[in-house]
C-alpha cells in the first residue's frame, strides 16, 4: 500500500487561518475546504464560527444579520449544533429546511412553476405506459398518472403548500423533498430580489458535507455568490470520498472558481500508518488527494476481509472475522460486537 508520510500534530493549522480570514465581512472569499475522515473538518467549522463570534459577533447581531450553517441530514445538523453550541448568529439547519424557509410564503410563484413542470411530467409518464408492459411497474404508472392529473386540476385555482422537512409529504398541497430543493434553485437563479434577501441576510453561507448537496441547487448557490461578489460567499466542506448520495456533483471540485480559497487537512487524526494508507489506496483511482497521519500515530494493524454479499450466515461470519481480529491485534474488544 505504499509508505505515508508522518507530521507534527499542527501540520495542517494553516488551512483554518485560511478560513477564517476568508470570513472576513469586508472582503469575503468563498472557498472549498478538502478534509478527508479523521482530518477534523467539524473542529475547523467550529473554530471559524468561534473567530467569527468573536471578532464580528457584535456588529452582525447589531445588524441583524447571520452566518447560515446547513448539511445534508438531520444528525449532521444536530452534530454540528452540539460542537458549535446554540446561538442565533449562526442558525444550523438541513438543506431541505433551509430551502423551505426561503421559498415559504411565495405559494403564487411555487403554483406556477408546478403548473410548467407537471404536464411534462405528465406526458412522460403516459410516453412510458404506452411503450413498457403490464404487470406492477405499469400499475404503479397508472397510479402516478392519475394522481398527478388529480394534482394539475388543483393547481387550476390558486392554492397554499405546506412541506414537511422531517417527514413523508403526502397530498396535493404537500411539495416533495425534491420539489422544494428545485424550487429553491430555480427561484434563487430568476428572482432577483430573493437571491438579494438571501445576501444580505446571511453574508456567509457555510455547506457542511458538500459532496452530497443537490446539484442543481449548488449551482444557484454558486451564481449567487458571483452575482454578489464582495458581499456574500459560500464555504463549502466536504470529502467527494465520502459521497453517499447521487443528487451531488461527482466533479465537484473541478467546478470551483479560480477566486476561491482551497484551503486543504491532510491529516487525519484519527488513525494509525496502515489504516490511511489502506484509506489512501482505496482513494487513488477517484483523486491524488491522499492523507498523512500524525508522528504519535503509531502503525496499526489492518485486514481486508472481502465476503460473498448472498452468504448463508452473516452472523457466524461476522463473529469469526472478529476472532480473527482479536487475536491479529491482541484486543479483546473485538470479540464485543457493540465495540466494532
Amino acid at each position: 500500500m505504499g509508505e505515508v508520510e508522518a507530521v507534527p500534530a499542527d501540520f495542517d493549522d494553516g488551512a483554518d487561518e485560511t478560513i477564517q480570514a476568508c470570513m472576513n465581512p469586508a472582503n469575503p472569499r468563498s472557498f472549498l475546504l478538502y478534509a478527508g475522515a479523521g482530518s477534523g473538518k467539524t473542529r475547523s467549522l467550529k473554530n471559524a464560527l468561534d473567530a467569527f463570534r468573536e471578532t464580528h459577533g457584535e456588529t452582525f447581531r447589531r445588524q441583524g444579520r447571520k452566518v447560515a450553517v446547513i448539511t445534508y441530514t438531520n444528525a449532521a445538523a444536530d452534530e454540528i449544533a452540539e460542537r458549535v453550541g446554540a446561538d442565533p448568529l449562526f442558525p444550523i439547519s438541513t438543506i431541505h429546511s433551509f430551502c423551505w424557509q426561503h421559498i415559504d410564503g411565495f405559494h403564487g410563484d411555487i403554483r406556477q412553476w408546478l403548473l410548467e413542470r407537471l404536464p411534462g411530467e405528465l406526458a412522460d409518464l403516459h410516453e412510458k405506459q404506452a411503450r413498457g408492459r403490464g404487470g406492477k411497474t405499469a400499475q404503479d404508472r397508472i397510479r402516478k398518472i392519475a394522481a398527478l392529473e388529480r394534482r394539475i386540476e388543483w393547481l387550476g385555482m390558486p392554492q397554499r403548500f405546506t412541506y414537511n422537512p422531517n417527514g413523508d409529504n403526502f397530498g396535493r398541497d404537500s411539495l416533495s423533498h425534491a420539489e422544494v430543493l428545485k424550487i429553491a434553485a430555480h427561484f434563487i437563479e430568476t428572482k432577483p430580489s430573493m437571491g438579494a434577501i438571501l445576501a444580505n441576510r446571511y453574508p456567509f453561507l457555510l455547506i457542511d458535507e458538500s459532496q452530497d448537496t443537490n446539484k442543481d441547487l449548488l449551482e444557484a448557490f454558486f451564481s449567487l455568490a458571483e452575482a454578489h461578489e464582495g458581499r456574500f460567499a459560500i464555504g463549502l466542506f466536504g470529502d467527494m470520498m465520502q459521497r453517499i448520495f447521487l443528487e451531488g456533483h461527482r466533479d465537484l471540485e473541478k467546478l470551483i472558481p479560480p477566486s476561491w480559497a482551497r484551503p486543504a487537512k491532510r491529516l487525519n487524526h484519527r488513525s494509525p500508518a496502515r489504516i490511511v494508507a489502506l484509506g489512501n489506496a482505496l482513494r487513488a483511482p477517484l483523486n491524488d488527494q491522499s492523507q498523512v497521519v500524525r508522528e504519535d500515530g503509531g502503525t496499526g494493524i489492518v485486514r481486508l476481509f472481502v465476503a460473498p454479499s448472498d452468504a448463508p450466515d452473516k452472523p457466524t461470519l461476522e463473529r469469526d472475522i472478529r476472532e480473527r481480529m482479536a487475536t491479529a491485534t491482541d484486543d479483546s474488544g473485538w470479540r464485543d460486537a457493540a465495540q466494532v
